[in-house]
């Protein structure tokens, strides 16, 4: 207690006895030989009901002992509240749909500050910032003064911070660094609050860079999470192993401490029989009789005792909340007050012996409110008094450094199924965060020089919307089918809005000022995948000119094949346009393309984060078929870099030759799918595969193949050689092609709609067989950045109990996955998150679609069926059917070979053309029309980075003063992956532009921080010298940076300011 307010509660006790009683001054006390704790005891006991059932200001908070014998108990209250799942954000916090789930964020929010603001000792923890935002923005300035004082006073306390919490198996960095950023940036605006820990509670299993990227380089100094795989958790439970510390990179960040919660059960909530929501069935504390109330004290004592077996040192959290709880905060509150204040009086009354139930261990529990700040600054005090040697490095922590993916929580439950699920949907997520980042470099170029606070946001809406697609139940496809469809109309509204600004800000960059309403039905084509452009194809039909400005997000120069739909076969011609109109004419060709045509071309070099113009004129039109497809058994195809040789392709049997290493592979390409595990066509219940858990019919089920019946090339000039492959299902396309100038093949293949006539769900896998022997080794990627290693039916921190053989080998491939041995290298890189495996050697499968027609009883309560229709509503107005046939969805792989163990790299030279693919923008001018150009290409830099660096972001600040960007750069590759790529690289930013740079200061990864101070205040969980990486730091000299290999440095940068405001960020070729 605070000496401050003795005199105020000794008043409080007396008068609620009806007595008055003059202020007594603290001196009085300090007189008598009494100690303070005694006077406050002797008053619990006499006038106990009060102290308990008022909730007074006794129930301490933040108030560790550091006594060994003393075992401090943690109350960390929270609530999870999930940013769409079973219902939609909007529905969540407005607390509609209460049929589906009963859930009102904006009243827990409401509920919650109430109860803080009632009892100065109470605390609580927040996360999702997209709830708390809308919260925000309706509250009273006077409420919002009361909120900031709460977090001032760590009373309201922010962990994690982001707009969500991220899922960890279906997210790409990027994803999981913007949707964070944009959480912070709200939270440093409003609160002046920068988040130091990450609770990643909900997520299915946890990736490395979650430990390595978004706890430690974010500046976190801890992670805290609930689930992990049920076998582990075992092991660890009798070890004392549910808290330590992780290192899960050897090219970046530090060891973090990580930790379980929820009583290290498995999850997140308080401990059994004391969850106080109305959404629970346990019985109140408040109201019980002394009897009562002591043998819950005891039950809790025996929890805490078994907690506290299963970690080390002499402090646990209790994770008091669930998902949507606090509705009527202050009844929870009151019970949680009730629970800590009775087990302190019956320690301090005898009537709990601590030592006896502890033996000996443990003498007294100190149980108080608190947070997971305090919390993690007490578990690393505990290191300075652990009695070990110095020089030990972990002290009494063990150190992880793999990472905690596949998670199951029982034997036949897998959760591997959502690495694919609603495959459609992760690849719009991936295709909108890729439209972001060039997005925000062309809003750098049409606002740099204006202090933009106050303006619209055009770009808002977009990355709301991506911030919300990251939760763990929107990407991770885990969402009912109606949420799912609110997350991908967010996106696409989003796009639309951001496109707009887009074609706007170039239109005004091309064009002079004469010729601006020259170009009309100016826009974005988003449905180039599945050849459709309303512009290009209204022109084309009109006889106009079409303008295709080409857009490369990527900071290095490339040069790409366009396919542009027009509406029907024609000779065309495609110029590159100059800044004087005219322009010289580069390769093309005509094809035909189901009834209407593509025009191929190539671009030459894009420029770096720039644009090229190209011009595409009609010259005649013409009915007759060219380029048709000739059938064969046997055919070859090269571009120069790679050959393919098919030779067998009923078996799908070929030969892929790189002539640049003059490496050779033999491939058997297969389509199949595994059969869903669904109980109602059992005996007896049991798990079912649904859009979490992936189970096949039977543990070793063999896949069941699918047949091809034809093979046909089309050869399009030199820029593009094809293969169709043709099976015995029509729901089945796959293509092989060849692009000028690239060393991948591309497979691009159409699933859909998977039939279910026979009541059957299906797993759909395509799967790659060679001759490589990769001895059970292959390796994917953990969120787009650093490769992992996995060793078929094993885990490397205890040995696997394998009950399910297919399922419990997929992993999440976010861009990537190889195999190799010491001749050859094989790697695929993807365009969205999907599952993958090597289920015997020299293979890779990988799972493209799902169709399940039974619930996996882990939440969602539906299949995961989606169809091209509506859904009737859900129960008790309908049964919530799915109208319509299955989804239809396409997708590309890029096939990469090499010699042996390459495949690192192989796959690193793809991954970042994969993720940033260029944007495409249509005008259109009537035929013959002079159009006046103020300069048809450009660039964003001035110079080019070097080719093992990815501009991450360039973002104008919109909040900051005029000129001023957020700048990520990131070394694409890990150490020993490239005999020089992996290198250090070393980058003079001032160089990249022509302003001069005014001011540069580097930042954490979300940029809420100078990097300076974090090193200086962060937590240090070891003097480990490996992390002499991070600490010896290359700092910055002048504007010179030093990028290690998988860094990512962010800096805050601001440009002096010209005439031209545009000229500051943006140069012309």
């Amino acid at each position: 207690i605070n000496g401050q307010h003795f005199n105020e509660c000794i008043t409080a006790y007396i008068q609620y006895l009806g007595k008055t009683m003059p202020t007594l001054p603290l001196a009085i006390f300090k007189e008598i030989k009494i100690s303070l704790s005694t006077i406050v005891l002797v008053l619990c006991v006499v006038f106990q009901r009060s102290c308990l059932v008022k909730g007074t200001p006794f129930t301490p908070k933040f108030s560790a002992s550091r006594d060994a014998k003393v075992l401090n108990v943690h109350v960390v209250p929270h609530t999870h509240d999930d940013v769409g799942w079973l219902k939609t954000v909007e529905q969540y916090y407005y607390g509609f749909n209460s049929t589906i789930q009963r859930a009102h964020v904006q009243a827990i929010l409401d509920s919650t500050i109430a109860a803080l603001l009632r009892n100065p000792n109470r605390t609580f923890t927040y996360v999702e910032q997209r709830f708390f935002s809308m919260w925000w923005k309706e509250q009273s300035k006077e409420l919002k003064e009361k909120t900031r004082s709460l977090v001032a006073e760590d009373r309201l306390t922010f962990v994690n911070g982001g707009w969500c919490m991220h899922d960890e198996a279906a997210t790409h960095f990027m994803g999981m660094i913007d949707q964070t950023t944009l959480g912070h940036d709200f939270l440093q605006r409003e609160f002046d609050f920068v988040p130091t820990i990450g609770w990643q509670l909900d997520p299915f299993g946890h990736s490395s860079s979650q430990a390595s990227y978004m706890t430690s380089l974010m500046g976190f100094d801890a992670l805290f999470f609930g689930r992990i795989d049920y076998q582990d958790l075992q092991i660890r439970l009798k070890t004392q192993e549910c808290e330590g510390l992780w290192d899960a990179s050897p090219n970046v960040g530090m060891p973090v401490f990580w930790g379980l919660t929820g009583s290290y059960g498995g999850n997140y909530g308080p401990p059994r029989g004391l969850c106080f929501d109305a959404r629970c069935d346990d019985v109140p504390l408040v109201g019980l009789s002394d009897k009562h109330l002591l043998e819950r004290m005891n039950d809790l004592v025996k929890g805490v005792k078994k907690q506290s077996d299963s970690t080390k040192g002499n402090h646990i959290m209790l994770t008091m909340g669930e998902d949507f709880n606090y509705e009527n905060a202050e009844v929870y509150m009151k019970n949680i007050d009730v629970m800590i204040d009775k087990l302190l009086l019956y320690q301090d009354m005898k009537k709990i012996d601590i030592a006896s139930v502890f033996e000996s261990k443990f003498e007294y529990i100190n149980i108080f409110y608190s947070n997971p700040v305090y919390y993690t600054k007490q578990k690393l005090a505990e290191k300075g008094r652990s009695g070990l040697k110095t020089g030990s490095p972990f002290n009494t922590w063990s150190l992880k450094t793999d990472d905690f993916f596949p998670y199951a929580d029982s034997d036949h439950a897998y959760w591997t199924g959502y690495f694919t699920s609603r495959t459609a949907f992760k690849r719009f997520e991936r295709v909108a965060s890729s439209f972001l980042m060039a997005a925000r470099q062309m809003e750098s170029y049409g606002l740099s020089g204006i202090k933009n606070s106050t303006l619209s946001q055009p770009l808002f809406d977009l990355e709301d919307a991506l911030g919300v697609a990251q939760h763990h139940d929107a990407v991770s496809g885990t969402a009912k089918q109606h949420v799912a469809n609110d997350y991908a109309k967010r996106l696409q509204m989003g796009i639309n809005k951001a496109a707009s600004y887009m074609a706007t800000i170039i239109k005004r960059t091309i064009l002079q000022e004469t010729s601006i309403n020259s170009l009309k039905d100016f826009g974005f084509c988003q449905l180039l995948n599945e050849t459709i452009c309303d512009i290009s194809e209204s022109a084309s039909k009109r006889g106009e000119d079409l303008y295709i400005v080409v857009y490369n997000g990527l900071a290095s120069s490339r040069s790409v094949v366009i396919a542009v739909p027009v509406s029907s076969p024609g000779i065309y011609e495609v110029f590159k346009v100059e800044n004087n109109g005219e322009g010289s004419i580069v390769s093309s060709e005509s094809v035909p393309n189901d009834g209407k045509s593509l025009v191929y071309f190539s671009t030459g070099d894009l420029p770096p984060t720039g644009a090229l113009t190209f011009k595409l004129v009609l010259k005649t039109r013409r009915a007759e078929q060219q380029h048709p497809r000739r059938s064969s058994k046997e055919m070859s195809l090269t571009n120069g870099i790679i050959r393919i040789d098919y030779n067998n392709y009923s078996e799908g049997a070929f030969r892929l030759v790189n002539h640049f290493d003059d490496s050779e592979i033999d491939f058997v390409q297969r389509w199949g799918y595994y059969t869903s595990f669904d109980s109602k066509n059992r005996t007896s219940r049991d798990q079912n595969s649904g859009a979490y858990i992936f189970r096949p019919s039977k543990p070793n089920e063999t896949l069941h193949t699918i047949k091809a019946t034809n093979v046909s090339r089309r050869e399009i000039s030199d820029l593009v050689d094809e293969i169709k492959i043709e099976y015995e299902f029509p729901w089945i396309e796959h293509y092989l092609r060849l692009y000028k100038g690239k060393s991948y093949v591309e497979m691009e293949y159409k699933i859909g709609p998977i039939p279910i006539n026979d009541t059957v769900g299906k797993e759909v896998v395509t799967q790659y067989s060679c001759n490589i022997d990769n001895n059970g080794v292959f390796f994917t990627d953990s969120n787009g950045r650093e490769f992992q290693k996995r060793v078929r039916s094993s885990r490397p921190t205890w040995k696997l109990n394998e009950t399910e053989p297919i399922a419990g080998n997929f992993y999440p491939v976010n861009a990537a996955i190889y195999i190799e041995d010491s001749r050859k290298s094989f790697g695929i890189v993807t365009d969205r998150s999907q599952g993958a495996s090597s289920l015997s050697d020299g293979s890779i499968s990988m799972m493209v679609q799902r169709r399940v027609l039974a619930d996996d009883s882990r939440g969602v309560g539906e299949p995961l069926n989606e169809t091209d229709g509506c859904v009737s509503p859900y129960p008790p107005y309908g049964d919530a059917t799915r109208h319509g046939e299955g989804v239809i969805v396409r997708g590309k792989h890029r096939l990469v070979t090499g010699l042996g163990s390459s495949g690192a790299s192989i796959t690193r030279k793809e991954m970042d053309e994969a993720f940033s693919e260029p944007l495409l923008f249509f005008y259109s001018a009537d035929q013959g029309e002079e159009v006046l150009f103020r300069q048809t290409s450009f660039s964003l830099l001035q110079s080019v980075l070097p080719k093992n660096v990815m501009l991450l972001t360039f973002q104008l600040l919109r909040h900051e003063d005029a000129n001023s960007f957020l700048i990520r750069l990131g070394h694409q590759y890990a150490r020993d992956e490239h005999f020089e790529l992996s290198k250090p690289v070393t980058v003079d930013l001032q160089k990249l532009f022509k302003s001069r740079i005014v001011d540069l200061v580097e930042k954490t990864l979300s940029g809420n921080r100078n990097r300076e101070d974090w090193l200086s205040d962060r937590l240090k969980w070891t003097r480990y010298s490996q992390l002499k990486r991070i600490d010896q730091y290359n700092e910055q000299r002048d504007h010179t940076i030093i990028l290690n290999p998988m860094e990512i440095r962010t800096f805050h940068i601001k440009l002096e300011a010209t005439a031209d405001p545009a000229s500051s960020s943006i140069n012309e070729l």
